[in-house]
């Protein structure tokens, strides 16, 4: 009889019924309250009015116009292909002006040290030989 009282206390069995009516009253206000009122309304068609998405999405952000973006991009892209074409045009132009000035360069020094060699040998000459 002590063990059937212990088993079947009233304390114990009112506490564990509290317990689990609390937890299912959790557990049915959370799940179906959650899911209401996150599942948007449908319309005929199957998806949410305009409405509805108003109303959850205040914002015009959610449908952009990506033409302008798009437009600039391609246009950045063209200027800098031919930025890229006409700096390879121009470096080729560039390297046959300095090709020529460098070849103009080394031709007038050239000159110079045959004409100062021509001196320094007439020089030479002029010293080593005996005066009469």
């Amino acid at each position: 009889m002590q063990i059937l009282k212990r088993v079947f206390n009233p304390a114990a069995l009112r506490q564990l019924a509290i317990v689990f009516l609390a937890g299912l009253v959790v557990l049915v206000t959370t799940a179906c309250g959650a899911a209401q009122s996150s599942t948007p309304a449908r319309n005929s068609v199957g998806s949410a009015g305009p409405a509805q998405n108003e109303a959850m999405y205040p914002h015009k952000d959610t449908v952009r116009d990506t033409s302008a973006a798009d437009a600039k991009a391609d246009r950045m892209i063209r200027q800098a292909e031919q930025r890229i074409e006409n700096s390879d045009e121009n470096a080729v132009k560039e390297a046959a002006k300095n090709i020529g000035k460098a070849t103009q360069r080394a031709a007038d020094n050239a000159a110079d040290n045959t004409k100062g060699a021509l001196n320094r040998a007439a020089n030479t000459v002029e010293r080593n030989t005996p005066s009469s």
